[in-house]
């Protein structure tokens, strides 16, 4: 009986988790761009030929005015607001993926040992166990980085996540 509350109890906080991602990805994009610039590096150069199309000048645009300060680009800096601008960040929605639970299921021992100690140098304990987890999703890069590791150590078939989902690259 024991065990069988403890299950319950694991798969209750697994699906409250879940829907707290699934929440954030569902929210109306105001309210995802609201709540980004409380903390995102935000961008108020108007003058930018970039603006129309930058994640940064967008987000900025939903800042709260009530809020004193924020943390934003330097308009004064001379790299800035011009086509070449080095924060300039696309504003396109990208597949990512989310979890590796069952990433290693296939795979021979010895060659997952290597692949997730190769993982584990290259983003970090945290972040590699978030990654897993399905905490922390895997933009298009990551994932290249991934497959080429895979590779590296000799894994040929389709990676496996544990599902998929459609963000900005922030």
């Amino acid at each position: 009986m024991c065990i069988l509350k403890e299950v319950i109890n694991y798969l209750y906080f697994c699906d409250m988790e879940k829907k707290l991602i699934t929440n954030l990805a569902s929210m109306p994009e105001p309210d995802i761009m609201r709540e980004k610039a409380e903390h995102y590096l935000v961008c108020f150069i108007d003058g930018c030929p970039l603006h129309k199309t930058c994640l940064r000048w967008v987000v900025g645009q939903y800042a709260n005015q009530q809020t004193v300060a924020y943390t934003a680009i330097n308009p004064r800096n001379p790299m800035m607001g011009n086509d070449r601008c080095p924060k300039y960040r696309e504003m396109v929605r990208v597949k990512m993926m989310r979890g590796m639970t069952q990433f290693y299921h296939e795979m021979p021992g010895f060659m997952e040992r290597d692949i997730r100690n190769s993982l584990i140098a290259h983003f970090g304990r945290t972040r590699y166990f978030q990654m897993r987890k399905g905490e922390v999703l895997i933009n298009p890069e990551d994932q290249q980085f991934i497959a080429q590791v895979c590779q590296k150590h000799g894994w040929t078939a389709p990676l496996i996540y544990d599902g998929e989902d459609e963000d900005w690259l922030w």
